[in-house]
């Protein structure tokens, strides 16, 4: 499917369930002054299209001390990369973008503006010290891609049909006309919301396939996607590799959805990246790229993303680099061909799914019947599931934690076993132990970083630890004892759960001198504990 042709028909189905509801809601209401609100919302979103990028120069130059050093200031710094963003914006015929740059050690890279006329590339110093020049062309020309393709028109045009439609959620919930007329336009106000929740999840679809064809336009233009590839697995591992102040964290934050990577899916190839490093070859990751591949969970976690999941975009780039006559660095054939016991993992998934979203179904339902009950049907019954929903909340918060946080045996394990797992799950922890030491903490250099980060022979994984006291617990466990623990040899016990950052829910901590408990299932208890007898007490009142 051509990038052309998916962002039209992308665009197709938004403007679709935009002008379904313009035609409906023009014929309940007949609101003139309706008409007068959609024109002002897109001159209004005209005009910030026109002036988001000098609203973005302000914002990076006083957050992140950015300076525009142009094409002669890229070319101090790597002459060979300055005369290949030349070449390729002659071969495109677009304008050379302005060359921004940004003082920080984290490597990044990201793109803004109208359209070619002003876009922008932004890179930081972290790009300069970990990528050689192979892998900086590859990074600014995935960059340029994005320019080329006018990603910032079309989702710029995306953005503006989703703010209409939530804004017509609001004016038809709240009309001010009566009988008939006043619940209809409420339905239609529902209809809206749930056109803007589905349009937000097609919103970020196509932003995942942007990514891909900018890829698609590295690998081009480079010749080699090869040097894409190896740039984003060390892009991964600087992000992780290096403490972090917190300008920094904010940069990686503000720039999550712009930048060449999702700062939080960098976390688990950086730390397996880290492992490689000694063993010179790269069979723990293409292990943990099983999960990407095979595993059901990966669409949901890639659903709520604005980028492909690593493992699912270095395979398409490999498979680019076989076309070109290149010798891939993974061999995807050899891990998809690694046998998996589907009916265990569809079983499992389906009750994954059900206790994962168990706790929002009782409140929706609850809230529904209430709203159902007292309204429109009169409805005893209704109303008093309506009344329960507390109560049925704070069950559904038991259940959900003791499924989550099972008891029995913590088999010992490894990281590159548990990250090789595709049948692991964020919902389903698996007991585990590990044997290792506590390295650093989860956020390198930030003081009040309770979870921890681990290594054992295999490679290295973050642990949660949760005090009994929230917030206030965890912050006095950072400040006094997380140092103490560090370069200690110890055994983690806890739930290994799968998400978009892989880590271990610490059960406990054990060194010679001491066993430290965490205690997040016992707060999850405690939770759903307070929640029931609250729901019982309004229930009965």
């Amino acid at each position: 499917m051509k990038l052309a042709i998916a962002s039209f028909f992308t665009l197709l189905i938004l403007f679709g369930f935009l002008f379904s509801l313009v035609f409906i809601g023009a014929y309940i209401l007949g609101y003139i002054e309706w008409y007068s609100m959609l024109i002002l919302t897109i001159i209004l979103n005209f005009i910030l299209w026109l002036v988001s990028p000098y609203i973005g120069d302000v914002v990076n130059r006083v957050f992140y001390k950015m300076k525009f050093i142009g094409i002669e200031g890229l070319r101090k710094m790597d002459k060979e990369l300055a005369d290949f963003v030349v070449k390729v914006c002659r071969e495109k015929k677009i304008k050379i973008p302005k060359i921004g740059y940004i003082p920080d050690d984290n490597p990044q890279a990201f793109t803004y503006g109208s359209a070619s006329f002003n876009a922008r590339i932004v890179f930081t110093q972290g790009i300069i010290d970990y990528l050689n020049t192979d892998e900086r062309k590859a990074v600014f020309a995935h960059e340029i891609g994005h320019i080329v393709h006018r990603d910032f028109i079309v989702m710029s045009i995306a953005s503006t049909i989703l703010q209409l439609l939530y804004e017509f959620y609001w004016i038809f919930t709240r009309t001010r006309s009566r009988g008939e007329k006043k619940g209809k336009a409420f339905i239609f106000g529902l209809v809206s919301y749930v056109f803007y929740w589905i349009g937000t999840y097609i919103l970020l679809f196509l932003s995942r396939l942007r990514e891909y064809y900018a890829d698609e336009f590295s690998a081009e233009v480079t010749g080699n996607p090869n040097y894409l590839s190896t740039a984003l697995l060390k892009i991964a591992y600087g992000i992780i590799a290096k403490p972090d102040k917190e300008n920094e964290i904010r940069l990686m934050k503000s720039t999550r959805t712009l930048g060449i990577f999702d700062f939080k899916a960098a976390k688990q190839v950086g730390l397996l990246y880290a492992s490689n490093l000694k063993s010179g070859s790269y069979k723990l990751i293409e292990k943990s790229f099983l999960f990407d591949l095979k595993s059901p969970w990966a669409f949901f976690i890639e659903l709520s993303s604005t980028h492909p999941l690593v493992g699912k975009r270095i395979k398409r780039l490999c498979c680019l680099a076989e076309k070109m006559k290149k010798k891939p660095i993974f061999d995807f054939k050899k891990i998809e061909a690694i046998k998996i016991d589907k009916r265990k993992l569809y079983e499992g998934f389906i009750l994954d799914v059900f206790m994962f979203y168990l706790p929002a179904f009782s409140l929706i339902v609850g809230l529904a019947c209430l709203f159902l009950g007292i309204l429109f049907l009169k409805s005893p019954l209704l109303t008093l599931i309506g009344k329960s929903f507390i109560l049925l909340f704070g069950l559904s918060i038991i259940l959900q934690t003791i499924y989550k946080y099972r008891e029995g045996k913590f088999k010992k394990s490894s990281v590159i076993e548990l990250m090789s797992n595709v049948y692991a799950s964020p919902i389903r922890g698996i007991p585990v132990e590990l044997q290792g030491m506590v390295i650093g903490r989860g956020v390198p250099g930030f003081i009040f970083s309770e979870d921890m980060m681990f290594k054992d022979r295999s490679g290295l994984i973050y642990l949660n630890y949760e005090s009994l006291i929230p917030i206030f617990g965890n912050l006095a466990f950072a400040w006094w004892k997380v140092k103490e623990l560090i370069e200690e040899p110890c055994t983690a016990r806890g739930w290994f759960v799968r998400g978009m950052t892989p880590l271990l829910e610490l059960k406990e901590l054990e060194t010679k001198k001491e066993k430290i408990e965490g205690r997040i299932k016992t707060l999850g208890m405690i939770t759903g504990i307070i929640l029931t007898i609250f729901g019982l007490f309004l229930l009965f009142l």
